[in-house]
C-alpha cells in the first residue's frame, strides 16, 4: 500500500509541475512585453555556476566563454543562477556584496530565491527576478546553462518579456547521476528531469549543444528541430592554455579532473597494476576532489601502487596545468556510460592545449574531439588489459611531442572560443543535424 501511494504522489507530482510551467508561459505578466524596450544586441548570460566560487570545469567553461564574449565585443550582463552561491555547499566562499569581478567579467548574484523548494515554484519566483533585471538593464536576448533547473526561470523571463531565450545544454544531470547511481536510470525522479530538459530545448529559440552526439540524442529522442541545434563545444583560450616550457619527466601519465565513478580511474589504476607486473615503469599523478576519491585512494592501497600512484590535495587550476605539463602524457580513462558517450570533458581540450599527447576511451565522441588527425592513442573504454597495452606502448614511443603538437593544432584550428561567438551573438553559424 505505501509503495502504490508513493508512485500515486510521485505521479501527481510530476503532472502538476509541468501542467505548472506550461500555464507559466502564458502568465499574465507577459503584459511587460509591450513595456520592454531592448538595446539591440545586448545578451544577458545566466550560468548555475560561476569563478571564484567554483573551481570545476563547468566554472571554467562559463568564465571563459564569457572572456571570449566580451573580448568579440559583446555589449554582456551576467547573473548567476538565483540563490548562488549562498544555497552551494560545496561553494568555495560567498560574495561579500552582491557581485563578483574576475578577469573584468562582473558576475550578479541574488541571494533570494533559492532552489530548495519545488522545481515549479523557484521557475516561477526566480523568472520574476530575472525578469526585471532584464527589464531594468534592456536586455535584448536570454541565454541560459545547463542545468533545467538553472533555465527554467530565465526561459520564463525571457517569455515574460518578449524576447528570445537561448538554451546551452552541455550535458544532462540526469545521465551523470545514473553513472554514479546503480537504479536510478530507472527511477521517476530521472524521468522528470530528462522531461523538464526536453521542456526547456523544445521552448528555446535556439540550443547550443557541447557535443554533436549529444544534439543527435535531442533530435532523435525529443524531436528537437533540425535548425535550432547549434554546436558550442569545449574550447580554450589558446593564448591562456599553450605548452610550458619545462622538464617532461619520462613515464609519467597526469590526470586533472573530478574523482567520480564514470571517469574510470579505477581502471586506470588495475592498468598500472599490470604494468607494474610487466617491470614497465610508471607514475601516475592524480589531480582532482570528488565522490570517489575515498574509494580510489583504498583501491590503490590493495594494489600495492604506493610508488606508483599519488593523489594530490586540491590545486588550482594553473597549477594542475603546470603539473600535467611535466607528464609524458594526459589519461582520460573515462568508461563507455551514455553519458560518456554524450558529453566530453573539458579536460581533454585544455591537455591538447597544452600540446600534450592524451589517451583516451574509443568511442565516437572522442574520435569527433580529437580530430581528423588524433594526437595520441585510443583503449577500449572500460577494459583495463587494454588500456595497459596502449599506455606501454604510448610511453615508449618516441613521437608524444609530435603527437602533443597535432593535438595543439586540433584546438587551434576547431576548439576555439572565438569560432563560436559570433553564432551565439547573431546565429550565424549551420544547423548541427542535418
Amino acid at each position: 500500500m505505501a509503495g502504490m501511494m508513493q508512485k500515486l504522489l510521485i505521479r501527481a507530482h510530476r503532472a502538476m509541475t509541468l501542467n505548472r510551467l506550461r500555464a507559466l508561459l502564458y502568465d499574465k505578466h507577459r503584459e511587460w512585453a509591450h513595456l520592454h524596450e531592448p538595446v539591440p544586441g545586448r545578451l544577458l548570460y545566466v550560468p548555475a555556476q560561476c569563478r571564484p566560487w567554483h573551481a570545476n570545469g563547468y566554472a571554467a567553461r562559463t568564465h571563459e566563454l564569457l572572456c571570449a564574449l566580451h573580448k568579440a565585443g559583446t555589449d554582456l550582463r551576467v547573473l548567476t543562477r538565483l540563490g548562488y552561491p549562498w544555497d552551494s555547499a560545496d561553494s568555495l566562499g560567498q560574495p561579500a556584496y552582491g557581485s563578483s569581478v574576475v578577469d573584468d567579467i562582473l558576475y550578479e548574484h541574488e541571494q533570494r530565491p533559492t532552489n530548495k523548494c519545488f522545481t515549479a515554484v523557484f521557475a516561477e519566483r526566480a523568472s520574476r527576478v530575472i525578469a526585471a533585471y532584464a527589464r531594468r538593464h534592456r536586455v535584448a536576448r536570454i541565454h541560459a546553462a545547463s542545468n533545467h533547473t538553472n533555465a527554467l526561470p530565465a526561459l520564463l523571463a525571457a517569455r515574460q518579456l518578449g524576447i528570445p531565450f537561448q538554451y546551452e545544454m552541455r550535458g544532462l544531470w540526469e545521465l551523470s547521476r545514473a553513472a554514479r547511481q546503480p537504479g536510478f536510470a530507472t527511477s521517476p525522479l530521472c524521468r522528470l528531469g530528462l522531461e523538464l530538459e526536453a521542456f526547456v530545448a523544445r521552448r528555446a529559440s535556439r540550443v547550443f549543444v557541447i557535443s554533436r552526439q549529444l544534439g543527435e540524442y535531442m533530435h532523435t529522442c525529443w524531436n528537437i528541430p533540425a535548425h535550432k541545434l547549434r554546436l558550442l563545444p569545449n574550447c580554450v583560450d589558446v593564448e591562456r592554455i599553450k605548452p610550458i616550457n619545462c622538464e617532461v619527466q619520462p613515464h609519467t601519465i597526469g590526470y586533472a579532473g573530478s574523482l567520480v565513478h564514470y571517469e574510470g580511474l579505477d581502471t586506470l589504476l588495475q592498468a598500472v597494476a599490470l604494468l607494474k607486473q610487466r617491470q614497465i615503469p610508471v607514475q601516475v599523478h592524480i589531480m582532482g576532489e570528488g565522490e570517489a576519491r575515498p574509494d580510489l585512494e583504498a583501491f590503490s592501497t590493495r594494489l600495492d601502487l604506493h610508488a606508483q600512484i599519488r593523489f594530490w590535495n586540491r590545486v588550482k587550476p594553473e597549477e594542475a596545468r603546470q603539473q600535467l605539463a611535466q607528464c609524458a602524457l594526459v589519461c582520460i580513462p573515462r568508461k563507455p556510460f551514455q553519458v560518456c558517450q554524450l558529453v566530453p570533458p573539458l579536460k581533454l581540450a585544455e591537455a591538447q592545449a597544452l600540446g600534450k599527447a592524451v589517451v583516451v576511451p574509443d568511442m565516437p565522441l572522442f574520435r569527433e574531439e580529437m580530430g581528423p588527425e588524433p594526437g595520441g592513442y585510443f583503449f577500449q573504454a572500460g577494459d583495463a588489459g587494454h588500456l595497459a597495452d596502449v599506455l606501454a606502448e604510448a610511453l615508449a614511443s618516441p613521437r608524444l611531442p609530435e603527437l602533443g603538437a597535432l593535438g595543439r593544432r586540433n584546438i587551434m584550428a576547431r576548439r576555439q572560443w572565438a569560432h563560436f561567438t559570433d553564432d551565439i551573438m547573431k546565429g550565424k553559424g549551420p544547423c548541427l543535424v542535418q
